[in-house]
């Protein structure tokens, strides 16, 4: 072979050997294994976001160089890891996984997109565009939920400075339905079953309120509570069972609230409290996990049992919480990611890693 058939060869196989690098997306993180047993693995970026299922983990969160979305088996985390989307724009953590299939929304693009679990086979499929407002020439979502169907509930600004909860279908190609308008403006918080709920800011002394609409359109903006206390600061959790409604006044002295599932007709009802800024909640059959601060900076996780929460009783963690949205629970665990770093340095912190976490629950032998 002489030296002018062999340039055009080398030439091809290195163009080849660029596209499957950038294909294999060599510049997402990859997690490491660990050999202490209730760690799954170590991952070098700032998570923001962890899921479960019956057989995989799913996390968003920062990488070395850019936002990844990414999965892996609970059994060998290591080995199955699955990227479904590493670009420099911005990708949310606002995230879901049901029907087989990962679903995220692309904050920066306006794009909703979906990809199988087992990975995206080229490019992500677009299950909807422009779902808010065009703003200095990217796409920011307000706040949106995914339902236990087939259904993602989002909220964009009206003219008059109020709310509208929207819903688009995950599976049927379709326009955006209207499901009920706020004259406040808000923040869609969560779904359930039946209900959209929404956040709304009351005053400047943190007190706010939810309010709630029918999924299916058939009801006007109803107030359920007009006592929730918010501070921005931090972050607000909100979660229902069949018998109630329950929040975190996020408050440095605050508490976790409920309502009856029918609405509160005066106060809500103190499940626990003073708690330190909670942050996040959990509810478990009988049991309610909350994620609250121990002392400035540093997140503890702490349990109790529904209906009373009489005591909360301390989850021993062997570092601190990584955020704390982190944290998830399938029948047998719990997952959280883990880090020792507090949580206050860890923006802007070079060289984070975290430790995903799996621990027996503390009531599995009384279940």
């Amino acid at each position: 072979m002489n030296i002018r058939t062999l340039i055009p060869l080398l030439a091809t196989s290195l163009t080849m050997l660029g596209c499957a690098a950038k294909a294999l997306d060599l510049d997402a993180p990859v997690i490491e294994p660990s050999t202490e047993p209730d760690v799954l693995g170590t991952l070098p970026e700032l998570m923001t976001k962890l899921v479960v299922d019956d057989e995989r983990l799913y996390w968003a969160g920062w990488g070395p160089t850019r936002l990844v979305l990414q999965s892996c088996q609970k059994q060998d985390c290591a080995a199955t890891l699955v990227t479904y989307d590493a670009q420099s724009n911005a990708l949310a953590s606002l995230f879901s996984v049901r029907g087989g299939h990962v679903y995220w929304y692309r904050d920066g693009t306006g794009e909703l997109v979906s990809c199988p679990i087992a990975g995206c086979n080229g490019s992500p499929r677009i299950v909807a565009t422009n779902l808010t407002r065009e703003t200095a020439g990217s796409f920011y979502l307000g706040s949106g939920a995914f339902d236990g169907d087939d259904r993602f509930y989002f909220t964009d600004l009206t003219q008059t400075g109020g709310t509208t909860i929207f819903s688009i279908s995950l599976t049927q190609p379709s326009p955006r339905q209207p499901i009920a308008s706020s004259s406040r403006a808000g923040a869609l918080v969560g779904v359930d079953s039946a209900y959209a709920y929404l956040f709304t800011a009351e005053d400047e002394q943190h007190r706010a309120g939810l309010s709630r609409a029918h999924k299916d359109g058939s009801s006007a903006v109803e107030t359920i509570a007009t006592d929730v206390k918010r501070a921005y600061s931090v972050g607000f959790a909100f979660a229902t069972d069949q018998t109630a409604i329950y929040w975190t006044n996020n408050v440095l002295a605050g508490s976790i609230n409920r309502c009856p599932i029918a609405g509160c007709t005066g106060a809500s009802e103190i499940v626990t409290g003073p708690v330190r800024a909670p942050q996040n909640l959990l509810i478990d059959d009988s049991n309610l996990y909350y994620v609250y601060e121990e002392q400035s900076g540093q997140l503890a996780l702490a349990t109790c049992e529904l209906p009373a929460c009489a005591q909360s009783t301390p989850v021993p963690l062997p570092e601190g919480l990584f955020r704390p949205e982190l944290l998830a629970l399938d029948d047998q665990y719990l997952y959280m990611v883990t880090s020792k770093l507090d949580w206050f340095s860890l923006h802007g912190e070079t060289g984070v890693s975290g430790n995903i976490r799996r621990l027996p629950k503390p009531h599995r032998g009384q279940q």
